[in-house]
């Protein structure tokens, strides 16, 4: 009773393993199984001495435990196999790889520019020192443009105000009527024609002006002339 329970036993553990074995494309535990697979065969082996067994069910389980061997050698050699085919794919495909990069590489080097496209590199070496001058004088020159242009612009205002100075000095008065048409000639509505007439106006006047005040030097230099040379003559008259 005892030896068919153990037989029994024994059948159900390799039964189990069988499944699993068949339910798993590759082991997930070969040590535990062949430690099973050992224990089995150890049993098993014990059994083969006991009469009682039926040597039919012993039969069956060496059977199933030799099935059980068979597909994890195969197994493993799917594996092996599996591995060498992966190095090989990747030793061949690393070959290739580097046999084009240098076939790309031969070939680059091989290949001789176009007749055109030398020319081209001839003639922008040429060129590129001549665009970089050329290119400096031309910012200069817009630089030094855009400089004169202000300073005209600064000094016509300069003069501008000048003269407008000028002519309120000449009128002897300063009023909002008289500030308004010099803006409006001057900026607003730019009157050239009036400006060359204001300008002349106020030239002739300070040319005037100059005169009289010339004259009036003169006269005072006279007037004091006259007093030195009476002083003197009195000095004289007296015995």
């Amino acid at each position: 009773m005892e030896d068919n329970l153990i037989l029994e036993g024994l059948l159900s553990m390799v039964t189990e393993l069988k499944e699993k074995q068949e339910a798993q494309a590759t082991p997930a535990s070969r040590e535990e199984t062949l430690e099973r697979l050992g224990a089995i065969e150890q049993a098993l082996s014990e059994l083969h001495s006991n009469s009682a067994v039926p040597e039919e069910k012993l039969r069956v389980i060496q059977s199933q435990l030799d099935d059980i061997r068979s597909r994890m050698q195969g197994q493993q050699k799917n594996i092996e196999d599996t591995k060498k085919i992966t190095l090989e794919t990747y030793r061949c495909f690393k070959v290739m790889i580097d046999t084009l990069g240098s076939c790309k590489t031969d070939k680059e080097e091989a290949t001789p520019l176009p007749f055109y496209q030398r020319i081209y590199n001839k003639v922008a070496s040429w060129i590129r020192p001549g665009l970089f001058v050329f290119s400096a004088v031309l910012v200069v020159c817009s630089v030094s443009i855009f400089l004169n242009v202000r300073l005209a612009e600064r000094m016509q205002q300069l003069q501008d105000n000048d003269m407008k100075y000028r002519y309120l000095l000449m009128q002897g008065q300063a009023d909002g009527e008289t500030f308004d048409m010099l803006e409006n000639k001057f900026k607003w509505q730019r009157d050239n024609g009036f400006i060359r007439s204001l300008t002349d106006s106020v030239m002739d006047f300070e040319y005037c002006i100059q005169k009289q005040a010339e004259a009036l030097e003169r006269a005072r230099l006279l007037n004091e002339q006259a007093e030195q040379l009476k002083k003197e003559a009195d000095k004289l008259g007296k015995p």
